[in-house]
């Protein structure tokens, strides 16, 4: 049994404020019907003696640890720069907001 329509479809589409043809109308129905079932049947599985968890995975923060490498210099930063001012990249004015 079908769980979503055409017409649910079109109704979607059009608070979307897509344009869908009729074509389309009918694939994604198809489409998300299948997602549906899925997702019921996901919902029917007994999970009563499954303990909740936020992350299944045991490993927290796994980063490199932070070293200091050769960088340019502020310099070397402005050099190929169209514009500076003050040591810094001049960039235009934008939303019309004073300097």
């Amino acid at each position: 049994m079908s769980q979503i329509s055409r017409d649910d479809v079109a109704h979607l589409a059009r608070l979307a404020r897509l344009a869908l043809t009729d074509d389309e109308l009918d694939s994604f129905s198809g489409q998300l019907d299948a997602i549906l079932e899925h997702v019921s049947r996901i919902q029917a599985v007994d999970v009563t003696d499954v303990a909740p968890t936020g992350n299944p995975l045991k490993e927290v923060n796994v980063t490199r640890p932070d070293v200091v490498g050769p960088c340019l210099t502020q310099e070397e930063a402005l050099a190929e720069a169209p514009n500076a001012v003050d040591g810094r990249f001049a960039v235009p004015q934008i939303l019309g907001e004073s300097q």
